[in-house]
């Protein structure tokens, strides 16, 4: 069986750290949805200024041309439910891992020099427009405070138990 799995949630959730080793884990390859934004939304997100729907259209489009590929693990925001529902009607086996934590965990984290491209200005905006994995949505909520070890196992297990796969990881 393919897999297509994105690893979801706001910057500092621990996207990039988890997607990678879970990507490791099952043999296939990792993607930082930051390496599929257009350019304009680099340097936008540089500045510090948040995206619109309209900046973000043609790096949804870039996720999904990855995942037609299959065989891939893509750390990606995807905050708010109409882009997972749109990758979900034309990825039929996507699972999305999302990775919650609390906001001073995830400030504490952008705090750090060596973390990821965005910073605490940008939390907010995200934390604003962000819309949580709900029932329907094929995958699961997972507690990113927990040890990435441990995150890796309950990402591979979980996704396993739901789609059905029994030689992941």
């Amino acid at each position: 069986m393919t897999i297509q799995l994105l690893v979801i949630g706001p910057a500092g959730s621990g996207k990039s750290t988890v997607g990678r080793q879970v990507a490791a884990r099952l043999g296939v390859q990792y993607i930082d949805g930051d390496q599929l934004h257009p350019r304009a939304n680099l340097d936008k997100m540089a500045k510090g200024t948040p995206l619109s729907d309209e900046n973000r259209d043609e790096w949804v489009g870039n996720i999904l041309d990855e995942l037609a590929k299959g065989d891939v693990v893509i750390g990606a925001s995807l905050l708010k439910q109409h882009y997972r529902q749109l990758i979900n009607r034309k990825i039929q086996q996507v699972w999305f891992a999302q990775l919650d934590a609390p906001r001073s965990v995830l400030e504490a984290r952008l705090d750090d020099p060596t973390g990821a491209l965005f910073r605490r200005p940008l939390l907010t905006s995200q934390l604003a427009i962000f819309d949580p994995l709900g029932k329907q949505e094929p995958g699961k909520r997972i507690d990113a405070t927990k040890p990435v070890d441990e995150l890796v196992s309950e990402i591979v297990s979980q996704m396993r138990a739901e789609l059905g796969i029994s030689s992941v990881g």
